[in-house]
């Protein structure tokens, strides 16, 4: 795990662009997402955002829009409200009852997925198990 905030290790049926536990502005606002996202998901310059799909488990598509900040020395990304905010409501991951967390990778084919997880009471060799949702 690369990012100290990744909860997950490699995927076996993919390549992993990142992952994280939900935060409260994740859940109820925007998802922050790590810097080094940009460098697999470049935003042209002169321009703060770009759209991209996401397949979740189902196959339904979800069309994001990754932004980043228009001021300040930091471009800080993220994923806009409006349709993430709907798949965390889809994806039930505004609880307050369990933590919750999200994972984006590359299947083998080379489509981008994306999984809701809730974090398992029990862990496994000392280490969490988070669950798809």
């Amino acid at each position: 795990m690369a990012h100290k905030k990744e909860i997950m290790g490699d995927i076996p049926n993919g390549t992993k662009v990142f992952s994280k536990k939900l935060g409260k502005t994740d859940r109820e606002a925007q998802l922050i997402i790590p810097t080094k996202v940009l460098k697999q998901f470049p935003i042209q310059n002169g321009y703060y955002e770009r759209d991209f799909t996401a397949c979740d488990a189902q196959d339904r598509q979800w069309e994001f829009i990754l932004a980043i900040r228009q001021t300040g020395e930091h471009e800080k990304p993220f994923l806009r409200p409006p349709k993430w905010h709907e798949f965390v409501m889809a994806h039930r991951l505004s609880k307050d009852d369990a933590d919750y967390g999200v994972v984006f990778y590359s299947d083998n084919n080379g489509r981008l997925q994306v999984r809701g997880l809730r974090k398992n009471q029990n862990s496994l060799f000392g280490q969490a198990v988070w669950e798809q949702v």
